[in-house]
């Protein structure tokens, strides 16, 4: 706290900064409560896909190489075309699957299932 007060870390005082004066100046305009849930969303918009990036490196991590300079051991080897393709096909299906239901959420197609 002391770095922060004292600008030693001009970069983290300055984030600490405009953190505190957007706060209070969302909470002269709007409610703790709108300030506190908007506050609670925007973590949540950073964090989210975080944690997405880093379980897709978790589920990549036995396919990749651990380091760029070792070599990939001779056992494994990359997908043929044909599994690419295959592997596209299944990605495309499941993306359609899984937008369909979401478009009829967000465009309202039904109210109830909306709400």
């Amino acid at each position: 706290v002391r770095e922060l007060l004292y600008w030693r870390a001009p970069g983290w005082s300055a984030l600490a900064l405009v953190g505190t004066l957007g706060t209070l100046g969302c909470l002269a305009r709007f409610s703790a409560v709108s300030v506190g849930a908007y506050g609670a969303l925007a973590v949540l918009a950073i964090t989210l896909p975080l944690r997405l990036h880093r379980a897709a490196l978790r589920a990549l991590r036995p396919h990749l190489p651990q380091h760029p300079g070792w070599a990939q051991p001779e056992g494994i080897v990359g997908l043929s075309p044909e599994e690419q393709q295959r592997w596209a096909r299944r990605l495309a299906r499941h993306l359609t699957a899984a937008t369909r239901p979401l478009a009829r959420l967000f465009l309202v197609h039904s109210l109830p299932e909306s709400l």
